[in-house]
């Protein structure tokens, strides 16, 4: 049995690497121009430029807005082999093969080893994964430290091992210096410590005081190192300056039907009135920025909260075609970020057929039909587990998916899905199963019954 196991997940990771390597081809990632056109864009440049302040100057350039996992990351590449983004590129396919098995993993640990196959190969087959594996982006670095704690937090559960809740402690620790999202993300696991069916309640406060030491003790020189340049004990000044300038703009920008960029620019002014300066202090400028913006939002609470929860919809419904086609060498053409965020959904059906050329259409059908089938079954395994009475892992994958669809605001983008694909998977993954013994097991009883005859 374990040697079919084994050949089961290595033909899984087998395909999972097969798909990302031909993406990585097509997309030539190493040719000068692609990389000036296609990989060093938008975020990506930012963490070019923090990696290349590691590898010449082994320091973080003052900023403050990143976390240093990610660059530190690429910072390794950088300085074995020089300055080569599509290296990066290439090992991350390789961090993608080990979120792969640690779905793989978490489902077996849960369900069933069947359960386990199929949300393995999902996962593997998963277009927005694939994709986002060969962009010069954080996301795909963070599942794989996300899954890796997950599956040593719910092994420390099941099995009452102290041991796992140090690694998963840790291993959190890791994704939050990759994404700081992460960060409230663990009082999330920490608190579902306390009420989970097993051992005795004094147990497992001592299984999250683990938990959270080895979180803590982990995060904590980045946080000295805030403190003792900014006299502040936080991983990353990002909160308010993306509240502000994109969420809130984005509102303010649905509101009066103005671009992002030129309410960005009246917040910016406003801003600088109570004392924001480019050169000061980040965190001091952060609460100057989350001052601003939740000043707007309590003047404008359901405006927000209509477009927060549009912004929910359009991450899921997000096909993510533009960046698909590109890597793939078709025809792309892009929808506007404004206009994918105040459109309406009818609006935005009919800006994908007008503005997006064939090769992208077909693509994002096919797309469409595979999320079309992961969220169905994401539903009806939903059903099941709460026929079946599962309280626990239904509440633990059910709110870590709304945690991460919550984060994401109004954006919308496909990639900012990616952390809650492998719970949906797994659900999904559940309901298939039951379906698949189901089918046995009427066929076993008409072939019972026809031996009787």
């Amino acid at each position: 049995m374990n040697t079919l196991k084994n050949q089961q997940m290595l033909l899984i990771l087998t395909l999972a690497f097969v798909l990302r390597l031909t993406v990585f081809l097509l997309f030539r990632p190493w040719d000068i121009q692609v990389q000036t056109d296609s990989v060093l864009v938008d975020d990506a440049t930012g963490y070019h430029r923090l990696a290349n302040c590691l590898v010449d100057h082994f320091s973080f350039c003052g900023d403050t807005f990143r976390t240093p996992g990610y660059p530190f990351f690429m910072a390794i590449f950088y300085a074995l082999f020089g300055a080569k983004p599509w290296l990066v590129l290439f090992a991350q396919i390789f961090a993608d093969l080990v979120s792969v098995f640690f779905v793989f993993r978490i489902g077996e640990m849960v369900f069933s080893r069947r359960v386990a196959i199929i949300a393995a190969i999902f996962f593997a087959i998963d277009p927005n994964s694939i994709f986002t594996s060969a962009s010069l982006l954080s996301d795909s670095l963070f599942v794989t430290f996300l899954l890796a704690s997950l599956n040593f937090y719910l092994r420390g559960l099941k099995q009452g091992e102290g041991r796992g809740f140090l690694i998963a402690g840790v291993l959190l620790a890791l994704a939050a210096l990759v994404r700081p999202i992460a960060q409230y993300y663990f009082l999330i696991l920490l608190f579902f410590t306390l009420p989970w069916p097993t051992r005795n309640l004094k147990t497992r406060l001592k299984w999250g005081l683990v938990f959270a030491l080895a979180f803590t003790v982990t995060v904590s020189p980045w946080l000295y190192r805030n403190y003792s340049l900014y006299d502040k004990v936080k991983l990353s000044s990002v909160q308010g300056e993306v509240l502000l300038f994109w969420q809130v703009a984005y509102t303010r920008g649905w509101e009066t039907n103005q671009s992002r960029e030129a309410i960005a620019a009246e917040f910016k002014s406003q801003a600088r009135a109570l004392g924001y300066s480019e050169d000061g202090n980040p965190f001091a400028n952060e609460v100057i920025e989350q001052q601003l913006a939740v000043q707007y939002i309590k003047s404008h609470p359901l405006i927000f909260a209509s477009r927060w929860i549009s912004g929910m919809i359009n991450t899921c419904a997000n096909l993510g075609t533009y960046d698909f086609a590109q890597k793939l060498g078709l025809t792309h053409n892009l929808i506007p970020t404004d206009a994918f965020v105040n459109a309406s959904k009818l609006e935005l059906v009919s800006i994908f057929f007008r503005l997006k050329s064939l090769p992208e259409i077909a693509l994002g059908l096919i797309v469409l039909a595979l999320l079309l089938t992961n969220y169905l079954t994401f539903l009806l395994g939903s059903c099941l587990l709460i026929k079946r009475q599962q309280w626990s892992i239904f509440a633990l994958f059910v709110v870590s998916i709304m945690y991460f669809i919550f984060t994401g605001g109004q954006m919308g983008l496909a990639r900012y899905k990616l952390p809650i694909e492998p719970f949906y998977l797994l659900i999904g993954a559940y309901f298939i199963d039951h379906l698949l013994n189901h089918r046995t097991s009427r066929s076993q009883t008409k072939q019972m019954k026809y031996q009787t005859q």
